[in-house]
Parts: C-alpha cells; sequence; structure tokens
C-alpha cells in the first residue's frame, strides 16, 4: 500500500452528528452557465457572435454568475461554523483552470462563500473583498485539463474503447439519429462525441432562453442528453481510463486527507479546497469512485468530499456529496462498501488502484507530467 496511515480506523456503523467534526473540504464544480464554444458553432446555427456580445463565445452569461454566486452561498451555509466569520488566507486555497469562465464562477464562489466580516469591509458601498485564486500551469494543467490534451496512453486506450464491440453495441441504435443530426448541422456527425458538441452547444443556447432552430426539437433535449451522458461515461469506462483520468486528482485529495490526519498539511491552517472547472472534472471524481451514472452534469453542479475527525475509537472517515444542481440540496453518496461516513483506510483501499504511480510513465507523455 501506498499510502500509510499511522493511526487505526476500525468499521463505522450508524454515527451521529454530534461526533463528526469536520477536518478538511474538497470542492470540485462546473462553471455557471455560459455561451457557445466557437469550436463546437454548426454551420447552419442560426446565431453569430453578435448574438453574444459582449459577453463572446464561450463565455460566462449573466444567469451563469447568479449560479456560481448561488452555489458560494450554499457552501457558506453548509460550512458557515467550520470557516468562522474572518477570511484567513491560509484557510482556503483556489484554484481554476485556464478559462476566463472558469476563472470569473471562481470569483464569484469566492464572494459569496467569503462575505467581509466587519472588521475586513473595505467599502462602506460594497460588501466584497478581493480574495486571490490560482492557476499554476505546472501544476494544475496536467491535473485539471482533459487527458486528451496531453496524456496519449490516455487517447489510444480511450480511441480502442470507443471502437470495442461493446460500445459499438450501445451506440448501434441511434445511426440514424446521427445521420439526422448530421443533416441538419452540417458537420460530420460519427459518434457520441460529436454529438455530446452538439448537445453542449444547444444547451447552451437553450439556457440563454434562445429560440432552438425547428430541426431540434425531436432530438433535444433527448436522446441527445444521453448521448452525451453516454460520452461522459465512456470516458472513463474502463480501470485505465479512470486512472488516466480522474485518478491524477483523487490522488491529491487523499494526500491532503493523509496529511491533515496526521497533522502534516501546509499549511496548518488549511480548511478548504476549491477547484473550478468543467463538467468533465465533475465526471471523472465521481467516476474514479464509482459513484457516476450516466449524464452530463448541470452548470454549478459540485462533488463535495469531506474528511471528518469521528472520535478516538474511529478515527477519520469520509464523506461525498453530489450538487446536482444550485436549485437542490447536496446529496450524500455511498461508496462502495461504507455507510454515509467512509472510513478513511476504506476510502483509500477503494481510491488506490486508480491512482498513477509515476503518471508521465503511464501516459507515454513527452513531457514531465509529475
Amino acid at each position: 500500500m501506498r499510502y500509510l496511515l499511522v493511526f487505526c480506523v476500525f468499521a463505522v456503523s450508524s454515527l451521529q452528528a454530534k461526533e463528526q467534526t469536520l477536518q478538511l473540504v474538497h470542492v470540485f464544480f462546473r462553471h455557471g452557465s455560459r455561451t457557445p464554444e466557437l469550436k463546437h458553432v454548426y454551420p447552419t446555427d442560426p446565431y453569430d457572435a453578435q448574438t453574444f456580445w459582449p459577453m463572446g463565445y464561450g463565455a460566462l452569461t449573466n444567469k451563469g454568475k447568479q449560479m456560481s454566486f448561488k452555489l458560494g452561498e450554499i457552501l457558506r451555509q453548509r460550512y458557515d461554523s467550520f470557516l468562522g466569520d474572518l477570511y484567513v488566507p491560509e484557510m482556503v486555497e483556489a484554484v481554476s483552470t485556464d478559462f476566463d469562465r472558469t476563472k470569473a464562477s471562481l470569483l464569484l464562489v469566492l464572494a459569496a462563500l467569503f462575505p467581509p466580516a466587519p472588521a475586513q469591509r473595505w467599502s462602506d458601498s460594497l460588501p466584497w473583498m478581493p480574495i486571490p485564486i490560482h492557476f499554476d500551469k505546472d501544476r494544475y494543467d496536467y491535473t485539471l485539463r482533459r487527458p486528451t490534451h496531453y496524456c496519449p496512453a490516455y487517447v489510444k486506450e480511450l480511441e480502442e474503447v470507443l471502437l470495442s464491440d461493446d460500445i459499438q453495441r450501445q451506440t448501434k441504435q441511434y445511426r440514424d439519429l446521427f445521420k439526422y443530426i448530421e443533416e441538419h448541422t452540417k458537420i460530420k456527425i460519427d459518434n457520441t462525441g460529436d454529438a455530446f458538441n452538439v448537445y453542449q452547444t444547444l444547451n447552451a443556447e437553450a439556457n440563454m432562453n434562445l429560440t432552438l432552430p425547428e430541426w431540434s426539437k425531436t432530438v433535444y433535449p433527448e436522446p441527445l442528453q444521453t448521448l452525451a451522458g453516454l460520452q461522459c461515461n465512456f470516458e472513463n469506462y474502463n480501470a485505465i481510463l479512470k486512472t488516466l483520468n480522474g485518478g491524477r486528482m483523487l490522488g491529491v485529495i487523499l494526500k491532503h486527507m493523509i496529511d491533515k490526519s496526521n497533522r502534516a498539511l501546509s499549511p496548518a491552517e488549511r480548511k478548504i479546497y476549491l477547484y473550478s472547472g468543467h463538467e468533465n472534472n465533475v465526471v471523472n471524481i465521481l467516476a474514479t469512485l464509482n459513484l457516476f451514472k450516466p449524464h452530463v452534469p448541470k452548470y454549478s453542479a459540485a462533488v463535495i468530499v469531506e474528511l471528518h475527525y469521528l472520535n478516538e475509537k474511529m478515527g477519520y472517515g469520509v464523506k461525498v456529496l453530489y450538487l446536482r444542481d444550485v436549485d437542490s440540496e447536496p446529496e450524500e453518496q455511498k461508496l462502495e462498501g461504507c455507510d454515509a461516513i467512509c472510513p478513511l483506510s476504506s476510502f483509500i483501499r477503494i481510491v488506490e488502484p486508480h491512482i498513477p504511480v509515476n503518471y508521465t510513465k503511464e501516459c507515454h507523455a513527452l513531457v514531465n507530467l509529475d
């Protein structure tokens, strides 16, 4: 076992809330609703750049800004006593992928999560304080970004999976649908990945309350939504894909939790990690924990991983929650073989097989990914 615990954890049965003491939180969330991405706009799309001015393509909409802020409010409500009233820089690490919409979403989440206490108010008219966010290509780009950009072994494995008899059987029933979409969009639709991109465009426009073209009414939201969910599932279809995809991020989470349990986390004051990303980041965490059921996570959906100190006898435990959208409550997820809270030792056994040992080598990468 690569992860050594220096404490004992006994079986966790029914737990009273008073026995659970929160120690550390990780939150992975999708950005708020956005305009369509230029690379996925199809030739016959009735909407052009003028429609999305002044935001531009792939940008957070006003509705998306509201969603991101509401996510921050949800987190503040849940963790109010845990975080306290004062913002302390060492308390939080806020990380975004290198997209304007994810960076803006993260800023909005932070604005709601950390409203300034009286001692930190700097303006009588603006109840907000600037909180730094982080993006470091060397540190995060090879962790949060899709591995199709940098991991040849993942690309090869995914191609083989998509061409497998199993996947071909699952998608055979949709071939006429592919032709229908191709005929009306004037782009090649060969697989669920192509259909996923069309779904993303239509979904973005629908969230802007734009009238969708007549042809789309027979395919959106269904069955396109189902096809897009299948694509999310295919990207994590086996152990190899899970390891090269979400496994890297789970390794980061696990290290943080073990360090915290051993009083070795730096900085010691750290309470919460926030990761602003995309639907694939949410999918990857759920899939690698064997909690994913095929679907496309909604805008501002979030996976939350909590570390609790239960008591001296039981030690530490892990709770996973899924917030499907900002109009619902976080749902507790039951990990295989666990109750609502999973002993940390059991959590390690679940995730360890999917954590890469030498990511650069396992990816057959041409650059150092570790």
